[in-house]
């Protein structure tokens, strides 16, 4: 199963020993495989020079797949933002306006890429995907069990 993974949990995952071992074990074991957009790679990376971060990118290089924002996402991103042009969700959020559409690339890359969940805490992402009622089951890695995933039951923080 295939689930795409954003920003903040990336970031939960360096800095949360017990999480990043978990879910190493869970991908050699093939129970899930873990997407990335290059959207949440740059995130992820541009916050500081953290050595720690570029590590854990190339630890789990194999285990992950990496999706491009291309024709396909820009085609489904314009959608997405026009989609919420016609509500007011757009002029309600003005001053986030950047990062509402860095969190449509993200959503829009998902969609094109026929991915139905997507690790998330982002409140902004989990707004739009409601918003629009979109075919994407979020799991709040903050809040839920990791996808029922074995190695992730009863673990606990």
């Amino acid at each position: 199963m295939m689930v795409m993974a954003d920003n903040n949990f990336l970031i939960k995952l360096v800095d949360d020993k017990q999480t990043y071992r978990l879910l190493i074990q869970a991908l050699e074991r093939g129970e899930v495989s873990l997407g990335l957009c290059t959207p949440v790679i740059a995130e992820f990376l541009v916050k500081d020079d953290n050595f720690d971060r570029a590590t854990f990118l190339s630890k789990v290089d194999s285990f992950i797949q990496i999706f491009d924002f291309d024709r396909k996402s820009a085609f489904m991103s314009a959608k997405l933002f026009r989609d919420l042009l016609d509500t007011d969700y757009i002029k309600q959020n003005n001053s986030q306006r950047q990062v509402i559409k860095v969190d449509i690339q993200i959503i829009s890359i998902t969609l094109a890429n026929s991915i139905s969940k997507l690790y998330t805490a982002d409140k902004g992402i989990v707004a739009i995907i409601n918003h629009l009622k979109l075919p994407i089951e979020i799991v709040d890695f903050e809040n839920d069990e990791l996808m029922g995933l074995s190695l992730f039951q009863g673990h606990s923080e």
